[in-house]
């Protein structure tokens, strides 16, 4: 066995494969702003405990978030067509191969993080831009029943008017 790095052969493939087979999706609390409250919820979020979004009238036959949008809202994506998921994540989860990535789907929805988020904090609940709404998704996969807030995309979140939006 041919050791490099400290690591053999074998041992190597051992990581790849704990990597590849770690959960791209899991349910974790995470504090969203509602309104005038910044409750922590039971929500859906990436490896990394970033929460996770999707934008309403967006899906693969009509990806509304491209191009510059991708720069505020990253795409969550997996190196597996078929993601493994954690303990407590409800829904029909699946792949979206384009532009050479594996973006994830979640009840046929593209997935996102946002930018400005961190973990454990969801900044951008109910932000509106790029030709829709962006939601937090609940434990049971669908987005988190709430009040729905009126923040408006400023340009720091990609809100424009121009650009096709």
């Amino acid at each position: 066995m041919v050791a490099v790095g400290g690591i053999t052969a074998q041992g190597a493939t051992a990581m790849t494969a704990h990597r590849a087979s770690a959960a791209v999706l899991k349910v974790a609390k995470v504090k969203v702003a509602i309104g005038t409250t910044n409750r922590p919820h039971p929500l859906i979020v990436t490896a990394k405990g970033l929460p996770v979004y999707l934008l309403t009238g967006d899906s693969p036959h009509h990806p509304l978030c491209k191009g510059g949008c991708l720069t505020y809202w990253p795409a969550v994506t997996s190196r597996s067509r078929k993601p493994a998921l954690g303990a407590g994540v409800k829904g029909k989860v699946g792949v979206w191969h384009h532009n050479g990535v594996n973006q994830v789907t979640l009840n046929g929805h593209p997935l996102y993080t946002f930018a400005q988020d961190s973990r454990g904090a969801a900044l951008g609940e109910g932000v509106k831009s790029f030709g829709g709404v962006w939601e937090v998704i609940g434990a049971g996969g669908a987005p988190m029943a709430k009040s729905r807030s009126t923040s408006s995309g400023g340009s720091s979140s990609g809100g424009s008017s121009s650009g096709g939006w």
